[in-house]
């Protein structure tokens, strides 16, 4: 399946960018004005892959100053609860899910939401009962995970649509 976020030609590996796609789901959020500037990042990152070591080299170099730059904006953030559930909303529903066209993606994508309402626990800013309570639906995506041969896309979406549904109403 073509994923819109590495327009690469047929044929040409594919670089495993869902930490790419993770932190763009956060970066939408805080600070968006830098979102624009990430997303043209990584299409310059994966468009120099196809033309040659030295361009690649240079588009990674950019991205990876970018990437600094969020990292440090990101440490001296405080993330409220209403962030925290934008962020989820933007890994299981947003239109960064079109870019989940593999396994690795969806199996970071499962493990970011998982991990984004554990610390909404731990920071007590949400039950762990809420929790446990959308705990079936989670499982459900570790499950179409599991296996990176029996990936498909379009069902592990679909999954993820029920989960964002179910993680709205725990707001």
């Amino acid at each position: 399946e073509a994923n819109p976020g590495r327009q690469i030609p047929a044929g040409l590996p594919v670089f495993n960018d869902e930490n790419m796609i993770m932190l763009a789901a956060a970066v939408r959020v805080l600070p968006p004005e830098m979102a624009a500037r990430f997303d043209a990042g990584t299409r310059a990152f994966h468009a120099a892959l196809t033309q040659g070591r030295n361009n690649a080299v240079a588009e990674a170099g950019k991205l990876a100053d970018t990437s600094r730059q969020l990292a440090a904006a990101f440490g001296q953030h405080n993330f409220t609860r209403a962030e925290a559930f934008a962020i989820l909303d933007e890994v299981l529903s947003g239109p960064l899910t079109a870019r989940y066209t593999d396994y690795t993606g969806g199996a970071q994508a499962v493990m970011a939401a998982d991990t984004i309402l554990n610390a909404l626990v731990a920071e007590r800013q949400i039950e762990r009962k809420a929790v446990e309570a959308v705990r079936p639906d989670i499982e459900q995506l570790y499950t179409a995970v599991r296996d990176p041969n029996a990936f498909r896309a379009n069902d592990f979406r679909a999954a993820m649509q029920r989960v964002a549904l179910a993680v709205r109403r725990l707001r």
